[in-house]
């Protein structure tokens, strides 16, 4: 990590985020098939027990949590989710929302 923050000239945060925008690059999905939500401005990775913690730095939760992608809307069920953040505004452009949470059944 620090040889390519050296290499590009950026801070740990901005490398950070630059590996968030790979994931868009990548179809808004990790190689290991976690995929990526951007709702309200903060991104998620989803996961599963087998698939583990992604490597970067965040915070998982038991989510239970309905979601549908923008571009399809699809209902999908997140059973875990990993929080890596809310996006800084000199990324927003580059990392828009993909999804929102559907709201819980009553």
């Amino acid at each position: 990590m620090g040889e390519r923050m050296a290499q590009w000239r950026v801070c740990r945060s901005c490398d950070f985020w630059l590996t968030c925008m790979g994931y868009r690059m990548l179809g808004d999905q990790d190689p290991d098939g976690r995929r990526v939500l951007r709702i309200d401005g903060r991104h998620y990775l989803t996961r599963t027990d087998e698939q583990g913690c992604p490597p970067e730095t965040g915070y998982t939760s038991r989510a239970d949590r309905p979601y549908v992608l923008l571009e399809d809307e699809i209902v999908r069920n997140a059973h875990w989710l990993w929080l890596m953040g809310s996006i800084p505004d000199r990324f927003r452009e580059q990392l828009p929302d993909n999804a929102r949470f559907l709201a819980p059944r009553s």
